[in-house]
């Protein structure tokens, strides 16, 4: 029998996480980064800014666990309280260090400004500990042993965390826990069907070998989660590169992308492979489709721009929608044609997307119930168009109808016009 895999658990400290106030990223940035070297997260807990519960969590954890990885409560504000809590949980004191004392003092000299006696607090680690260096902030991290397991105690700001675990943290729990097999996941994206009828695509297959299946729901694609393990990770992957070809031949066309790449990123590459240009007109989504286009590096091989016309006069007078098929609403396939085509003459575009629709809650006055969605894509052989109703409250319909229509560009560059 194989060994088990090493147990990580990841502690994230702050009452703004309880309550919402701040959306915790650093799971997901440290879920990452293990996965990079063959290893996952077994158990995930979130406490407040109390000492005796951090000390008490990180007590359970160590207990139970390879390594703990630590994030938050290592500033300098009276709510501070990870460094103090971590030491109680060791059964440790305090210890001063002049070095970090001199490293806040260049910080702040450098920045212009006078420190206060607040941040006097992060020159103390707990005795024992090994310093992991500030990168980029004041709070330097630390790592020492507890129980027999490795605890990383790290800021919980994304980018300085991030910057610790790859220069300090990951070199240490490879060289402390690699030897067991790696841990593997990979993840299909797809998009256009729910969650249970992209399982159903895939049924025959979940679960009959090596490969454990999972699903995530995700707001518009769906993600099928991949994980296999191995003497290394080449051989994790080669498993998972015969698994992902039977998904892929189940999928078809529903599959975009494999580990996270953005719709638009795919459909950017093909734009660019076909060495074609592409606009936008928008109503329902304002903005959304160009901008996600836009947010990948290089956009302006392929794309000349965009229009919002949210009003009736506006989609006449900019886009050239014909008076007669809004007078019975904006909201309609026609409509969404005509915009499509408006934007593709107005930039002289090979392609061009449109959407209009009802987001709710209530209908503006159109006769289509909120939900209702028109997408619309012009190309030089003429236009092709949809009209759906999404479920959701607002922000989910605009959301879905952004990457639906990026979705059905991709889908006519991949598979052409039918």
């Amino acid at each position: 029998m194989s060994a088990a895999p090493p147990r990580i658990a990841v502690l994230t400290i702050g009452d703004e996480l309880l309550s919402g106030e701040v959306q915790d990223t650093n799971l997901t940035s440290i879920a990452s980064a293990l996965s990079g070297i063959g290893m996952r997260v077994s158990r995930h807990v979130t406490v407040p800014d109390d000492i005796e519960g951090i000390a008490s969590e990180v007590r359970a954890l160590a207990s139970r666990h390879d390594a703990v990885l630590v994030t938050g409560g290592l500033g300098p504000t009276s709510d501070d309280l990870t460094g103090e809590a971590v030491a109680l949980a060791a059964g440790v004191e305090l210890v001063f260090h002049s070095h970090l004392e001199q490293n806040l003092l260049r910080f702040f000299e450098t920045m212009g400004r006078e420190m206060s006696p607040e941040n006097l607090k992060q020159a103390y680690l707990p005795a024992g500990a090994v310093e992991v260096p500030a990168a980029g902030g004041t709070a330097p991290g630390f790592m020492m042993d507890i129980g027999g397991a490795l605890v990383a105690v790290l800021p919980g700001v994304p980018r300085e965390m991030e910057s610790m675990m790859e220069s300090q943290v990951l070199g240490e729990i490879k060289s402390r826990l690699s030897g067991g097999p790696v841990v593997v996941t990979r993840r299909i994206m797809t998009f256009g069907m729910g969650e249970s009828d992209v399982a159903a695509q895939v049924s025959d297959i979940i679960d009959r070998g090596s490969v454990k299946y999972g699903f995530l729901v995700m707001r518009g694609p769906v993600v099928i989660k991949l994980t296999a393990s191995g003497a290394s990770r080449e051989e994790a992957e080669a498993v998972l590169d015969e698994e992902q070809e039977k998904v892929a031949s189940r999928l078809g066309s529903l599959m975009y992308a494999v580990d996270d790449e953005p719709i638009e990123e795919v459909v950017g590459k093909l734009l660019r492979e076909r060495g074609l240009t592409i606009s936008t007109a928008e109503s329902l989504t304002a903005g959304m489709v160009s901008a996600a286009l836009a947010n990948i590096p290089g956009s302006s091989d392929y794309l000349r721009g965009g229009v919002v016309a949210y009003g009736a006069r506006e989609k006449q007078e900019l886009l050239g929608v014909p008076p007669e098929l809004l007078e019975e609403g904006a909201v309609s396939r026609q409509v969404a044609e005509a915009m499509a085509a408006g934007a593709r003459r107005l930039f002289a575009t090979d392609i061009a997307v449109a959407t209009t629709g009802v987001a709710g809650p209530g209908t503006g006055g159109e006769s289509k119930p909120a939900g209702t969605v028109a997408i619309a894509v012009a190309h030089p052989d003429g236009v092709l168009s949809l009209e759906r109703r999404l479920p959701g409250p607002r922000p989910m319909v605009r959301n879905i109808a952004a990457l639906a229509a990026l979705n059905m560009v991709r889908l006519h560059l991949a598979e052409g016009p039918g």
